[in-house]
């Protein structure tokens, strides 16, 4: 069945029992309607996608579309995320040796590795995103799931992820997939979204594309439980668009049945402040929509992404104004629905003369300084946020 949805029991403590929390129901560009909804595990407080958007469809999804494509030229900047990680390991005194990227994108973040004295090799799913990480860093990824290319390594110095572990379906066994391929000393390191400080984080913040989402403790059960020993964690509350916490472990000896915190009350009530903070957002979103246009106004929405699925359920836009077509800069996405709107090259909404309602909250300042540096009239730009 087309995006269909299936269940999942806690990885961490194989429970199938906790409330339902954030039900969500939106059209995704070249893909239709997609269900799914979230559990608070009673059995150790994991926060998960149950029922969960199936595999299946979420592969479509990154096969098209979620290939984090690099777009100009020169060297990659450094992002927060690996600026973050490598201070890690200097503050840990942790000296550079083979390192394998999860999830690697273009290698962006593994060049700023190899310019701090690291061998470095990764992984990632999208032959487009292997093939920019060659021809544009000059680095060599494996295309392919790491659960099929980590058994072929052995002796890595550190396996990395960065914003990974939230989009796996079965992190445990890709965490015992790194344990057997790293060396003795060898040593994990990963940033997550945190669910810590409702306030601070973004309306939409429960993506179709994150299937688990963490805070410190189910992290520390996770390692626990696949044989990592924590050295350093810490929590990044100022992250753009959401807290973060970064992690670094050491390989330790595996435990039969270490013992696990329940933070069940504690998730239930991030879950319930939460959902408060966030429906505020979009009233004050739909709010800034009613001020900014008149009724049936003709507009073009600027992002064809899963922030635009949820801006168009959760506020009054479509029915409020008139939308002409949602553009992107991604040409795989030009000539793909969203619902019933048609996604369009960016020149048709740069021409029009029309305003552009900007559809994302992390790079919402960064698309309209860009906009109004290829001339478009800050009068016609509709920021939401910022």
């Amino acid at each position: 069945m087309l995006n269909e949805t299936i269940r999942r029991r806690c990885f961490i403590c194989g429970s199938g029992d906790g409330e339902a929390a954030f039900p969500q129901a939106y059209d995704v560009c070249g893909l239709g309607r997609v269900t799914y909804a979230l559990r608070c595990c009673a059995g150790c407080g994991l926060v998960l996608q149950d029922p969960a958007i199936s595999p299946a469809t979420m592969m479509r999804q990154y096969s098209m579309f979620s290939n984090y494509l690099a777009f100009g030229g020169g060297d990659p900047p450094l992002s927060a995320t690996a600026g973050r990680m490598l201070d890690f390991l200097t503050q840990a005194q942790v000296r550079p040796g083979r390192a394998y990227d999860i999830g690697a994108s273009t290698g962006s973040m593994l060049w700023h590795f190899r310019q701090h004295g690291w061998t470095v090799a990764g992984c990632d799913l999208s032959e487009l995103a292997v093939s920019q990480a060659r021809a544009l860093n000059q680095i060599e990824l494996d295309h392919g799931d790491c659960l099929e290319t980590l058994p072929r390594l052995e002796g890595l110095d550190l396996v990395t992820l960065s914003h990974v572990l939230e989009h796996i379906y079965e992190p445990v066994a890709v965490l015992a997939a790194i344990w057997e391929a790293l060396a003795p000393t060898g040593q994990l390191m990963f940033e997550v979204p945190c669910l810590i400080a409702p306030e601070r984080n973004p309306a939409g913040l429960f993506t179709m594309e994150h299937v688990n989402f963490f805070e410190e403790t189910s992290i520390a059960n996770l390692l626990a439980i696949s044989g990592f020993e924590r050295v350093r964690a810490q929590v990044t509350l100022d992250h753009a668009p959401y807290p973060v916490i970064t992690v670094l472990a050491r390989k330790s000896a595996r435990q039969a049945a270490p013992a696990l915190r329940n933070v069940h009350a504690e998730n239930l009530a991030f879950l319930a402040a939460f959902q408060r903070v966030e429906q505020s957002k979009w009233d004050a979103a739909d709010a800034r929509i009613h001020a900014a246009l008149t009724p049936a106004e003709p507009v073009y929405v600027w992002g064809a992404g899963i922030h635009t699925s949820m801006l168009l359920e959760r506020t009054s836009l479509a029915a409020y104004g008139r939308i002409l077509g949602i553009t992107d800069r991604d040409a795989q996405k030009h000539g793909q629905r969203l619902g019933e709107h048609l996604v369009v090259d960016p020149a048709e909404a740069l021409d029009s003369g029309r305003k552009i309602v900007i559809s994302s909250y992390a790079s919402e300042v960064a698309i309209a300084d860009g906009l109004r540096r290829q001339g478009v009239a800050a009068d016609r730009l509709v920021r939401l946020y910022g």
